[in-house]
Formats: structure tokens, C-alpha cells, sequence
């Protein structure tokens, strides 16, 4: 029997892929359990929506990955006489610098907030397995140590 999996089944297949399985699987396991439907006209119209809004949504994923290619970040952070700098950026910084520039549901991937003063690259993840990098700036303010 052909069915339209809804989730992902172990040992089957992923979410939205159209399978053969047994009759009895189907019917007493799958679609019991909503992890999948009979795979008819409908079911097959379904997935090929589903298939349109995925493809609309890696575009998309693709495009803002170029467009952050491009990007840089500049935050001023303050600095000692000896050019020790007090304070860091982390990543929720970040994020919210990027949700400033239009960047929504993106994973930023820092192990340790940043402490030295010049660009360092960052990963950036957007989804669907797509991923960028950015660079960020830390600059010297010196306004506010009186310099």
C-alpha cells in the first residue's frame, strides 16, 4: 500500500515522502497513529503544496545566506588604557542585531562571546540545513573610559 508519511517514521522513511508499505502496517500502525495517510489523489496533491512551500522556503533560506555573506556587524565595546576590553559580545547580541536588519529564525553559533578587539567570522544557521557567516566587529570606544 502507498501512503503519505505526516512525521517522520523510524525505519520507513522522513516526513512528506510517499512509501510502499505492507497493508497491515498501514492499517493497523500508521494511519491508527497519524503517522501517515492513504496515498490517493488527494494525499498526492498535498505533498506536491507541501513540496512548493518547501522549495519557496530554501529559496528564501538561500537568498538571505547570500545577503549575509555580506554583512558586518560593528559593535563598540569599551577599552582600558592598555587596550584590555571590558566587557564582550554574545550571541544573543548578535541575533538581535541581525533581527535589527531584517534576519528572522536564525541560529547564531558562538562557543564563547567575543573579547578581542578586530573581526571574527560567525557562523550563522538558517535552516533546512543551510548556513552563512557574518563578520563582526569589535572597535574601541574610548569615549567611555575618558581617553
Amino acid at each position: 500500500m502507498r501512503v503519505l508519511l505526516l512525521r517522520d517514521v523510524k525505519g520507513v522513511g522522513r516526513r512528506n515522502e510517499i512509501k510502499n508499505v505492507s497493508d497491515g502496517y498501514a492499517r493497523n500502525f500508521l494511519v491508527p497513529k497519524k503517522l501517515a495517510v492513504a496515498a490517493d489523489e488527494p494525499a498526492i496533491k498535498k505533498k506536491a503544496d507541501i513540496d512548493k512551500e518547501e522549495k519557496a522556503r530554501v529559496e528564501d533560506f538561500l537568498e538571505q545566506a547570500r545577503n549575509l555573506k555580506k554583512e558586518r556587524l560593528e559593535f563598540k565595546v569599551a577599552v582600558g588604557k592598555k587596550g584590555e576590553v571590558f566587557g564582550s559580545v554574545n550571541k544573543e547580541e548578535l541575533k538581535k542585531a541581525l533581527q535589527e536588519r531584517g534576519y528572522h529564525n536564525i541560529t547564531v553559533r558562538l562557543h564563547q562571546p567575543l573579547r578581542e578587539i578586530g573581526e571574527h567570522n560567525i557562523d550563522i544557521r538558517l535552516g533546512q540545513g543551510i548556513k552563512s557567516k557574518i563578520i563582526a566587529a569589535l572597535i574601541p570606544d574610548r569615549k567611555q573610559n575618558g581617553d
